[in-house]
């Protein structure tokens, strides 16, 4: 009999064991070790700003009576430590700072959380976000914007696709305007900061969809994904019009972060938005993604509570589908990490709890949809523009800090390739009161790990292959999957 050796896995709050064959499985090594923090961030952010890439420095795209308005990204990551940097914590009091000595009154700088879709934030959320000073000192001056308020967005037209172009006001409208964001992965930074976060639904919708002829690149393949390249198309028109209003280029400030604990900032930069993207593009390779060789027949990944769109508030079933079909089958580049007809196996409890002041049209869509509409495109077509609309979830979003209406069908339709190119998604850790709701978000549910395992194997033969891949909770990683000594 085959030795097995055992693991605990993340499961929800808790972590639930393993036993794995020796012989058949493989732990993908961890990410690369962490680039050096940089001595001085401070100093090195007012370098960026009088050092931007492809542009002017700050003093000379200002004067007395200019208005400015800085972006600022959404939220703050799932983990973190209370020392880790920020660059928001600590660009934006220098911004102020340098804005004031060129003459510019703080009555004209308006600083725009860029949450689009996502929720609105209190005042006191916001300092989870800013620091505890920060939200309370800038008062008025600070706000988020509000995706359902057509007069906060200007049309921009279509690209040669047919894809509307819709962004804030502030973005072109400003005499400048200046957007901070460190990317934790290669799916934030560059145009997806603007078209995206200062984005509203009539655009966002093009790109967010469950798209049935996807080609199978994820978004976080610098290299591969349509994503950016799209979002890049779409920018061409933002600067069109910045350039017939007279207006200097948008100002990205780009920060890149150690992984190590507490991080600290590798890199600060600033200028053009696609050169300071690819400024950081090989820093970030070299510190999140490592390489591996050859497909596997089940890959089994420990999933925790928790994401981007949980924080400070409950992490839900349209969450939970998300993380694991979006979020971690996505975290590869060139080629998935399960091959073609593989198994994925997420170890969740599913439990099915919401915040019906955070999430309500996440509840209504699982309680009144779901039950009887699986297909995420159908789903997307029939519900989308109904839920983007429908009266009391624009109110809870406008005054409520719910989430759009719209974003679980998002959501729920962002695991659209990995169930095409998968021959099944098993659950693990599933209690029996749990069942249901696994298979209602598309998965077979099992009491255990093993015994998620033995069905895998019961179907792909007692020689499968297996890979663990344990996501770290500190941070993303990715993996390189090389395929027949191939990358691509």
């Amino acid at each position: 009999m085959a030795s097995t050796q055992e693991y605990l896995v993340s499961c929800g709050t808790t972590k639930t064991p393993a036993h794995l064959p020796v012989d058949r499985t493989r732990i993908p090594p961890g990410p690369p070790p962490s680039v050096a923090p940089l001595p001085d961030a401070a100093a090195a952010f007012r370098a960026a700003v009088t050092q931007p890439v492809g542009m002017p420095a700050l003093e000379k795209l200002v004067q007395p009576g200019a208005k400015v308005t800085i972006g600022i990204q959404d939220g703050r990551a799932t983990h973190y430590h209370p020392d880790d940097q920020d660059l928001r914590i600590l660009g934006l009091p220098i911004l102020l700072d340098l804005l004031g000595q060129y003459g510019v009154r703080p009555e004209d700088i308006q600083i725009k959380v860029a949450n689009a879709l996502h929720r609105m934030w209190t005042r006191k959320e916001m300092t989870h976000i800013l620091g505890p000073k920060l939200p309370y000192t800038l008062g008025g001056r600070l706000a988020c914007i509000d995706a359902t308020d057509p007069d906060q967005f200007v049309n921009l037209g279509m690209t040669r696709r047919g894809m509307e172009v819709m962004v804030h006001r502030s973005v072109v409208e400003s005499d400048l305007f200046i957007f901070m964001s460190v990317p934790g992965g290669f799916f934030q930074g560059g145009w997806k900061s603007i078209l995206v976060g200062m984005s509203n639904w009539e655009s966002i919708r093009y790109h967010h969809r469950p798209w049935p002829f996807a080609s199978g690149h994820s978004v976080q393949d610098p290299k591969n994904s349509s994503f950016h390249k799209l979002l890049n198309e779409m920018g061409t028109l933002v600067e069109a019009e910045l350039a017939r209003r007279g207006h200097p280029p948008i100002m990205k400030i780009e920060g890149v972060l150690t992984t190590s604990s507490p991080q600290r900032f590798a890199a600060i930069d600033a200028g053009l938005i696609t050169p300071v993207r690819e400024m950081h593009i090989d820093m970030l390779l070299s510190q999140l993604v490592t390489d591996v060789e050859g497909q596997t027949d089940v890959l089994l990944m420990g999933m925790a509570d928790g994401d981007g769109y949980s924080r400070l508030s409950v992490f839900n079933p349209i969450h939970c589908r998300n993380k694991a079909l979006s979020g971690l089958f996505n975290a590869y580049h060139e080629n998935p990490l399960v091959r073609k007809g593989g198994i994925l196996i997420a170890a969740n409890p599913f439990d099915p709890k919401f915040s019906l002041l955070n999430h309500p049209s996440y509840h209504t869509l699982y309680h009144e949809v779901l039950p009887a509409l699986q297909d995420p495109v159908e789903v997307w077509d029939t519900y989308a523009e109904e839920y983007a609309h429908r009266p009391e979830f624009v109110h809870k979003y406008r005054n409520g800090f719910a989430f759009h209406g719209a974003h679980p069908c998002i959501l729920y339709g962002q695991g659209l390739y990995a169930l095409n190119h998968l021959g099944g998604v098993l659950a693990a850790g599933v209690p029996k009161e749990n069942e249901g709701v696994a298979r209602r978000m598309g998965f077979e549910p099992f009491p255990t790990v093993d015994a998620a395992l033995s069905e895998a194997e019961a179907r792909l033969g007692k020689d499968c292959t297996i890979t663990y891949h344990q996501p770290l909770e500190e941070h993303s990683y990715f993996t390189r999957v090389h395929v027949n000594g191939k990358t691509a």
